[in-house]
């Protein structure tokens, strides 16, 4: 089940955050030519924020070495 997570979780975050992040950012010209580009910032702080969730997930879901149904014999 976390695996889905994570994978759901690095899904959403390349495609939602990363739109204005990276790609669209023509979009944030204000009219006089500057950008405010608050929008992306805040896009890929929480791409980035999305991917080490992810990882967070399927890390926890990996089996950890060591704590197998072995009986140490």
């Amino acid at each position: 089940m976390k695996k889905l997570i994570a994978i759901a979780l690095w899904l959403l975050a390349f495609a939602l955050p990363f739109r204005y992040a990276i790609l669209d950012t023509d979009e944030l010209l204000q009219a006089d030519g500057s950008t405010d580009n608050i929008t992306g910032l805040l896009s890929f702080i929480a791409m980035v924020g999305l991917i080490f969730a992810g990882y967070w997930f399927m890390d926890s879901a990996s089996p950890k070495p060591g704590t197998g149904d072995s009986h140490g014999h």
